[in-house]
């Protein structure tokens, strides 16, 4: 028990992601969903559950002794985390500002899963003692969550399912009929250019993250490793 409560920032990410998922399901129908389950198709909503069970593992994880499975769950952390990190990015900058009021983007669940989760994540990241060095290589493991959500996202719009509020996609740069279409351009708001353009700089953006972490993370790993 002493361990867990030297995470503070492991159990602030978990009690956000939980709170911020149940609120967000909880006024589903005031944002104007059909039904509560269709807000679990949103990427955000989806990386927000991942990061729960991941930092509840990692938690009971690292307070044991020994390194019992310590290194897988440092990079399942790290995966995650990067996602989470993106989540933020494309809120703050993308959907926050263009997202129709009726939305609701910047309500309690909006800000806890956004913007609260990764910052707690981020934090725990960077202060948690037990640290491994992380090849270059495993950044490219950063991909397969929002790769998957790609692939997934694309199979429901062709397939004209309904996310919720009668639209066959969950954020704007991935309708694919939109003004700019698929590889075009466009004077609309927010749909300056096609889907093509935003996922492969969303896809940079991601891999800039993930090497950026590990970067960041060797450093501190080196650095207590000279001191020891």
């Amino acid at each position: 028990m002493k361990q867990i409560i030297k995470n503070p920032f492991k159990i602030l990410t978990i009690i956000c992601s939980f709170v911020g998922i149940i609120i967000c399901l909880s006024t589903a129908r005031y944002d104007g969903y059909s039904h509560p389950s269709r807000r679990l198709l949103y990427f955000t909503n989806q990386s927000n559950i991942w990061i729960f069970i991941i930092m509840t593992l990692s938690l009971f994880t690292f307070s044991r002794k020994g390194n019992y499975n310590k290194y897988s769950m440092f990079i399942a952390r790290y995966i995650f985390i990067t996602s989470i990190i993106l989540t933020a990015v494309i809120f703050c900058c993308f959907l926050g500002p263009f997202a129709d009021k009726s939305y609701h983007a910047w309500s309690v669940s909006g800000i806890l899963t956004h913007i609260a989760v990764p910052l707690f994540a981020v934090i725990d990241f960077f202060t948690q003692n037990e640290r491994f060095f992380i090849n270059k290589k495993v950044a490219l493991l950063s991909i397969i969550p929002p790769l998957f959500y790609l692939i997934l996202t694309t199979i429901l719009f062709y397939f004209n399912i309904d996310f919720g509020r009668g639209e066959n996609f969950p954020y704007f740069f991935f309708n694919y009929h939109s003004p700019a279409g698929f590889f075009g351009f466009s004077s609309v708001s927010p749909y300056f250019i096609g889907s093509f353009y935003w996922i492969i700089l969303m896809f940079l953006l991601l891999l800039f993250f993930a090497f950026l972490l590990i970067k960041m993370n060797n450093k501190i790993y080196l650095k207590r490793d000279k001191t020891t």
